[in-house]
């Protein structure tokens, strides 16, 4: 239907256009008839021109629609994206803390050589009653231990399974944000079509030479744009492909280092309980009171009508030990987040740390050093509330950025960043601030 459109256009710009500019007397009649013959028939398709202009702009209100119902999609997987980060996050703080109980447990048992303990307390017993008592209080001992490897176990199995519902958020996120880019470029070209549709009937309409050859030139205008967002379509659908390529990559090889890591932990978990079994016979052992962890608790998100937290003085944080290495485990942070920016130009940075807020106790966990001593190369960690020089860190996830570089003299860092609230999500932005009270996570 457009392109018989177009064509009548054409055929009515060449015929009055190679109408004689002088005419003999004898034939002004029939040139005049000829005119208007052509002048009625351009109003005969006035009102089927106008029709398929109204329902391009009915198509385009449609998808536009649709596209402010994905948008919102959009927020809420990356919501539930960082809150899964913040379980993730707990979970493996919790089993770093026990993993180094369990360990001091073990160094005390062949330290102290505690191997006849329970015999010498059978038989420095004063009564058969005395015996059954310290009987039940050393098996009360061994039942905590027991306990103790049982929710060990639990959290670990509890991680897996959040990695794995993270896993299937992101790659959920990625398919909307190709479903949104797809509307968006049908919106694009609904509305190139329409601009040409125009151009083409306000052509027909022209009855000057002059008024013709701007519309003319419109026409050609509106036809070079929908060729340049053609090509920007092409381009952005082989960027997109070549992301997507890169993505999956990145998924395949977290995925073998996270199996990877369950795998030594399984083993090593396995030699533990083992090891923990025989040593528990002949080596009593105080049983670990653990504080329970609330992981129902939902972060407050209404941070507009809260005052922002004080922001708090980082206190160096022990390392648990030898330091994990996360290089090549993947970027599995919600794209456009600032932890997926920190992630990506820092590789050594953990893979499941949790939202900005917890990245210092997640990254101490892996045995990273984390105080308050600024340096180029180092992640700074901001709290909840926390003043990111012109703005605040938001008051439920805090934030993160990378340092680039250190003044010692005038004490300030130049940090590069991401997140929602940037004109560029994806990063790099760059701001220059106060080095001084805050946490920072050095490689």
């Amino acid at each position: 239907m457009k392109k018989s459109l177009l064509s009548a256009v054409l055929v009515c710009a060449v015929t009055l256009s190679a109408a004689p500019n002088v005419a003999l007397a004898d034939n002004y009649d029939q040139q005049i008839q000829e005119k208007d013959q052509k002048i009625s028939e351009l109003q005969g398709k006035q009102s089927g021109v106008q029709s398929q202009i109204d329902e391009l702009a009915a198509e385009i209100a449609t998808v536009s629609a649709q596209v402010k119902d994905l948008e919102a999609k959009q927020e809420q997987l990356n919501q539930d994206t960082m809150q899964l980060q913040d379980k993730i996050a707990t979970l493996k703080v919790r089993i770093a803390k026990r993993e180094a109980l369990i360990e001091e447990q073990a160094r005390d048992a062949q330290v102290k050589g505690q191997a006849t303990n329970y015999v010498n307390a059978v038989l420095e017993a004063e009564s058969l009653s005395d015996v059954v008592g310290r009987v039940q209080a050393m098996n009360t001992m061994v039942q905590a231990n027991k306990t103790l490897m049982e929710q060990q176990k639990e959290d670990k199995q509890a991680v897996e399974a959040k990695v794995k519902e993270n896993e299937q958020k992101v790659a959920e996120l990625v398919e909307n944000q190709k479903e949104l880019e797809t509307q968006k470029n049908s919106i694009a070209n609904k509305q190139a079509d329409l601009n040409v549709l125009k151009a083409n009937y306000a052509a027909e309409q022209a009855t000057a030479e002059q008024d013709k050859a701007k519309l003319k030139e419109q026409q050609e205008a509106a036809k070079a744009e929908q060729a340049r967002i053609l090509k920007e379509q092409q381009e952005a659908e082989q960027a997109r492909q070549a992301e997507e390529k890169r993505q999956a990559e990145e998924a395949a090889k977290a995925q073998k280092a996270f199996e990877e890591s369950q795998a030594k932990a399984a083993a090593q978990q396995a030699t533990e309980s083992a090891s923990a079994t025989e040593e528990s016979v002949a080596t009593p052992t105080q049983p670990v009171v653990e504080a329970p962890v609330d992981t129902n608790s939902t972060p407050d998100t209404n941070q507009n009508n809260s005052t922002p937290a004080p922001t708090p003085t980082p206190v160096a944080t022990p390392s648990t030990g030898n330091k994990v290495n996360h290089t090549g485990s993947g970027n599995m942070y919600s794209p456009g987040q600032c932890t997926w920016y920190v992630k990506s130009v820092a590789p050594w940075a953990g893979t499941y740390w949790g939202n900005g807020c917890q990245w210092g106790a997640s990254a101490a966990a892996d045995g990273f050093q984390v105080d308050g001593s600024p340096a180029a190369g180092s992640i700074v960690v901001f709290a909840q509330g926390q003043s990111v020089g012109t703005w605040n860190a938001d008051g439920a996830y805090g934030h993160v950025a990378y340092v680039q570089s250190y003044d010692a003299g005038s004490n300030t860092i130049t940090i590069t960043q991401g997140g929602m609230g940037f004109s560029t999500p994806m990063g790099p932005n760059t701001a220059t601030l106060s080095a001084s009270g805050l946490t920072y996570i050095h490689p």
